[in-house]
């Protein structure tokens, strides 16, 4: 039993030695250290008893002292390796050196194809001079081969032309593993062969060689089914014919008469290779037989139940060569040609130019596109398919397909959200960033110069809204640099119709240098109308360009409704009188009596100095008209007594307003702001 167990040590040090021989050079550290654990594991066994050589047998190892079965899959494929090479017993004496193991593992690990005769292995070794380490190939009654009753001459042991002579008594292992190779040889030379229809018609030459048609049938029978299970059957085939075709008419006659046509009704494999000839092939295949024989094999073949297809094209090329043959005055075989005028021609060429138009040829490219990514998970989605719609994107909308741009976007960027910060980030994110750049974005832009505007500003809304923050916020420094006012406008009313996503973006540009820039934000946020941007708005009533100002007052008063009016107050006093008249109409609110202390102050201020002076005057009468409390009312009466000038005019208008005024109202109670809030 021990020494069982030490030729099993043995042997799996010997296999992972030779396994890490394969993968790091000879010379290597690595190479080296692994070498050495099988000179350990040698010493090891011999210590324990074992006793070479080890023959190996058909599902076993032996050794003088008794054998044991392998079952293990890699000491399996050990067994076979070592029998492939010929090795059917290893020697090694105690006394061995190191490299000598190393030519032996080098030996184990050379390909199989290079041990052309049965004494290849014991040659590599005395070509190296090893002599510590034998090996013996297979002799009589399976016993080793005596000294050169085997020796074909191997040379280096690395390209070998001989061939070792094989005994009627030799190791049926032996003979199993050459039969297996010379097949193998004969597999690989047959198929390379059938690509090559110089090499092939020089094989079909010498296999028909003294009229053998016959054999000549047989060898493409045998290269037809080979070709029958693989994916290029139709290739072999066609260098099969084409190697046929330049046979000497001898043999061409009594091969397609006597044989091919004959088989093609009731064998697969030579109807397969029938169904492969070209118009001209068939019509030269009529000149080597009857015309009879062609009629016969028309009937033969729909006795049969071949592929209906191949049958049927086959019989249709075969009718038409005896028709062309009975007619000697008809021109060549084949289909006539189509009138450049037939509807049928026309509608085809039409198709075919339509599906050749950029626009076509980008809508297709896209849907090829969209079925990838939709066909796998999103983040295993292959990322060079994210960058090529998101070129799609820009593409369709600098050639006018806007559609085709939110097509794409709503199959992959599904919404706005911002994703959770990834590293790296997914390809939807990725995707997402490109169409919200600035040479995308920029088209958008330059759609809203279309008229009329409705239709662009749809697609320009829907885009920013799936293309998110970034493209909202590129959108917007855009706007900034818009020279044109008309498209100005409507880069507002889009972000206007995008809502509360614009707002953190358009909230960026209050602080803008650019008064201008500004100006449109609160055009826009006023557009919107979100309470969330109030703050910000109050915070520019006191920008310093009044008409900026003047949109923050109307923005002020749209978003926060009673909550503007006491920043508002502040403007009553504006030195711009727009600003002043927008201010004072937007606190004169029913009961405001916190107005009227300010809206005095205007009133009965210095006299109206110029004709603007008089419409802000003329705009706090009609605001405190609006207020119509008896303090409201009280300031109007002081404005009608008051002394007027009869050169003054202004002054006279703004008295007879008060006058107007006050004879159709009464005094309304005093109501505080939450109460008119109420109302």
């Amino acid at each position: 039993m021990s020494n069982q167990q030490a030729l099993l040590q043995f042997l799996r040090a010997l296999l992972a030695a030779k396994k890490s021989l394969a993968l790091y050079p000879p010379a290597s550290e690595a190479a080296t250290g692994w070498i050495e654990r099988l000179r350990r594991s040698l010493d090891d066994a011999f210590r324990q008893g074992l006793i070479f050589p080890i023959r190996v047998g058909r599902d076993r190892f032996s050794w003088p002292g008794g054998e044991v079965a392998v079952t293990d899959q890699a000491l399996k494929g050990l067994r076979f390796e070592m029998q492939s090479r010929g090795i059917l017993e290893l020697s090694i004496e105690p006394s061995v050196e190191t490299w000598e193991l190393q030519a032996m593992l080098e030996l184990l690990n050379k390909p199989v194809e290079q041990f052309a005769s049965l004494t290849a292995a014991r040659n590599y070794l005395r070509d190296r001079a090893v002599v510590h380490v034998s090996v013996s190939a297979p002799g009589l009654g399976g016993l080793p081969a005596t000294p050169g009753s085997l020796d074909l001459g191997w040379g280096t042991g690395t390209d070998e032309s001989g061939s070792g002579a094989m005994l009627p008594g030799a190791d049926a292992d032996a003979l199993d593993l050459l039969v297996e190779s010379i097949l193998k040889s004969i597999d690989e030379r047959l198929e390379n062969l059938a690509y090559e229809r110089t090499g092939l018609l020089e094989w079909f030459q010498t296999v028909s060689r003294g009229g053998r048609v016959d054999l000549l049938y047989a060898a493409v029978k045998m290269l037809g089914a080979m070709a029958q299970g693989s994916g290029d059957r139709e290739v072999r085939a066609r260098t099969t014919l084409e190697a046929l075709m330049l046979l000497p008419d001898a043999t061409l006659t009594p091969f397609f008469g006597d044989y091919l046509l004959p088989g093609a009704a009731t064998d697969l494999t030579a109807f397969n290779l029938l169904t492969q000839v070209t118009e001209d092939e068939l019509r030269q295949i009529a000149r080597h037989v009857p015309r009879e024989r062609l009629v016969a094999l028309t009937t033969e073949l729909l006795e049969y139940p071949w592929e209906e297809g191949k049958r049927q094209r086959l019989l249709e090329a075969i009718t038409l060569t005896l028709e062309r043959d009975a007619d000697p005055g008809a021109p060549p075989a084949g289909p006539s040609l189509l009138s450049h005028s037939d509807p049928l021609l026309l509608e085809l060429r039409q198709e075919i130019m339509d599906a050749c138009r950029p626009e076509v040829l980008l809508a297709r490219s896209a849907d090829v596109l969209l079925a990838l990514v939709s066909s796998a998970h999103r983040a295993e989605s292959p990322e060079f398919a994210f960058d090529a719609l998101a070129e799609i994107a820009r593409e369709a909308l600098a050639g006018g397909q806007p559609d085709l741009a939110l097509r794409v976007l709503r199959s992959v960027a599904t919404d706005a959200t911002p994703e959770t910060s990834q590293n790296p980030p997914t390809p939807t994110a990725l995707f997402r960033g490109k169409v919200a750049g600035h040479s995308h974005v920029s088209l958008i832009v330059d759609l809203l110069r279309q008229d009329p505007p409705t239709g662009p500003m749809d697609i320009a809304t829907e885009y920013l809204r799936l293309a998110g923050p970034e493209g909202v916020e590129v959108f917007t420094a855009l706007l900034a640099e818009q020279p044109h006012r008309r498209i100005r406008i409507r880069m507002c009313e889009v972000l206007a119709r995008v809502g509360v996503p614009a707002i953190p973006s358009l909230l960026s540009r209050l602080d803008d240098k650019r008064w201008f820039a500004v100006r449109n934000a609160l055009y826009t946020l006023r557009k919107i109308g979100h309470t969330s941007a109030f703050p910000a708005i109050v915070a520019v009533l006191e920008h310093p360009h009044p008409r900026v100002r003047l949109e923050a007052v109307r923005a002020a008063i749209h978003v926060g409704g009673a909550a503007a009016r006491a920043p508002l107050l502040r403007r009553v006093h504006d030195p711009d009188p727009s600003v002043r008249r927008t201010a004072i109409g937007a606190v004169g609110t029913p009961g405001n009596d916190a107005a009227v202390p300010e809206l005095r102050k205007v009133l009965q201020g210095p006299g109206a100095r110029s004709e603007d002076d008089a419409e802000v005057q003329l705009e706090t009468i009609r605001a405190l008209a609006s207020i119509a409390t008896p303090a409201a009312l009280e300031v109007l009466e002081a404005t009608v007594s008051r002394r007027t000038w009869f050169w003054k005019r202004a002054d006279r208008r703004v008295r007879d307003l008060a006058v107007q005024t006050l004879a159709g109202r009464k005094p309304l109670a005093s109501v505080s702001p939450e109460a008119v809030d109420g109302r």
